[in-house]
């Protein structure tokens, strides 16, 4: 079947109360540390920041403490760091020609627990840079325009993208989206159909040519801007469309 994007609203964590609720019992709060330490789940990296510097792509984010992080190429090339007590880690790869495709995943052992994203860096880091999950909004890490990104499974589309201010008005196909707003100043609108479209935000007016035909992680030249098409399981796939900056 067919995964369907579906729009994340912001979740409250609650398990910050409890711990929080727990630190006022000295002995809570050293049975919780415990608790954390033999956990059996591993946190997978989430990937911050990535920028061209040089003849290197530096990458940077979060995962658990001390854990051993790996960016693992298309090629199967890797390239590891250790995160630091707190979870940061920075991690420099060498810009090959060419788009790039790392995946990232954190290493216990043998056993590897690799992160839902992937992070797309087009014409090596000269285009969009992007982590691409499927059934999730695109994030984009390269500056900022009025529109971030426009992301389709052919049955919805889901337009995102950044603000200083007030989240801005958002038309797909004329009709008024409901816009909700994330951390950071980011935000995001939905609405059904998946084929081409025209976008138009605060004034400013985007064409969406709609679902790739291509599911290969190649991205290619598509109206004003590059589309990227992924496989999301035996039949699906998702379409992201990243605007020129500028538009």
């Amino acid at each position: 079947m067919k995964r369907r994007i579906i729009a994340m609203a912001a979740v409250s964590v609650t398990m910050v109360a409890a711990l929080s609720a727990c630190s006022r019992d000295g002995e809570g709060a050293r049975r919780a540390a415990d608790a954390e330490a033999t956990s059996p789940w591993v946190q997978p990296p989430h990937v911050q920041t990535a920028r061209r510097d040089g003849a290197m792509i530096l990458v940077q984010g979060r995962a658990g403490p001390d854990a051993r992080v790996v960016l693992r190429g298309a090629d199967g090339a890797a390239v590891a760091v250790g995160a630091d007590a707190t979870g940061r880690f920075e991690l420099r790869v060498p810009a090959a020609p060419g788009d790039i495709r790392l995946t990232p995943e954190v290493q216990v052992g043998e056993d590897a627990a690799p992160s839902p994203e992937t992070l797309v860096l087009i014409r090596g880091g000269a285009g969009p840079i992007v982590l691409v999950a499927s059934g999730e909004a695109t994030v984009r890490l390269d500056g900022q325009g009025a529109l971030d990104a426009v992301d389709s499974d052919g049955s919805a589309v889901i337009v995102s993208g950044r603000s200083n201010g007030a989240p801005p008005v958002v038309l797909i196909d004329g009709e008024r989206a409901e816009v909700m707003r994330g951390p950071g100043g980011r935000w995001r609108a939905r609405a059904p159909g998946g084929g081409a479209a025209t976008i138009d935000i605060d004034g400013t007016r985007f064409a969406f040519p709609g679902l790739g035909a291509q599911s290969d992680f190649t991205p290619v030249r598509a109206g004003e801007g590059w589309r990227l098409t992924w496989p999301t399981g035996p039949s699906g796939r998702q379409t992201v469309w990243l605007p020129d900056r500028g538009a």
